[in-house]
């Protein structure tokens, strides 16, 4: 053998001893590089859903964030139940009952508004009490509504959820749900606590009338 063909060989095995290490290397690097793409792809995707979210409380054009609307306000859009039915003659008349006008107006004077909506058995209560009528409950805010010129608004409105059926067909009832603003002569606005009654709802020669809420 010849120092060039020994020397040819020592090269042939050192090449072939480096080889898997180089291909070792090369997937290492290659593996390496695709992580580092994932990380990016994945740190960009949460960037962007994160930009998202946060526009998602914006309108267009505007950098606020806007305030939440209640599911009840979002009612005030519908429209009004039709106030031959009973839910609908439920409605208008706590409407009604509900709004107040306490510069002009005593106590319990809304119920006298809403006759056109009651039945007999408000009807009757409503002819036989001279002052203080029961309902809906007095107020000790009333005189300082009065003073300051105030009136109150009523928002009504017949709730999915309904009391057990009567047995008689001619009567139904319905909560109904009810909020209520105080509304000054400077435009300020006051809510009052929310409340739910249950209102009786009867068939009369004239229609479906409110007969009692409690």
């Amino acid at each position: 053998m010849t120092t060039t063909d020994t020397a040819a060989g020592e090269h042939a095995e050192a090449r072939a001893a480096i080889g898997p290490h180089k291909c070792r290397s090369r997937r290492l690097a290659l593996n390496n590089n695709a992580r580092v793409k994932l990380v990016v792809m994945l740190v960009l995707s949460v960037a962007m859903s994160g930009a998202g979210c946060a526009g998602s409380d914006r309108e267009p054009g505007s950098g606020a964030p806007q305030p939440p609307t209640s599911t009840t306000r979002l009612l005030e859009g519908v429209p009004a139940p039709d106030p031959v039915t009973p839910d609908g003659v439920a409605v208008a008349a706590l409407k009604e009952i509900y709004s107040w006008q306490p510069a002009t107006e005593t106590q319990g004077a809304s119920l006298s508004r809403a006759r056109k909506w009651l039945g007999p058995s408000l009807i009757r209560m409503l002819d036989s009490t001279p002052t203080g009528i029961e309902t809906p409950k007095a107020t000790l805010q009333w005189a300082d509504w009065a003073k300051a010129q105030a009136h109150i608004e009523a928002f009504t409105f017949a709730s999915g959820e309904r009391p057990p059926a009567s047995a008689d067909p001619n009567i139904q009832q319905f909560k109904i749900g009810i909020e209520q603003t105080v509304v000054y002569p400077n435009g300020r606005k006051e809510s009052l606590p929310p409340a739910t009654v249950i209102a009786t709802v009867v068939r009369t020669s004239e229609g479906w009338r409110l007969d009692a809420f409690r």
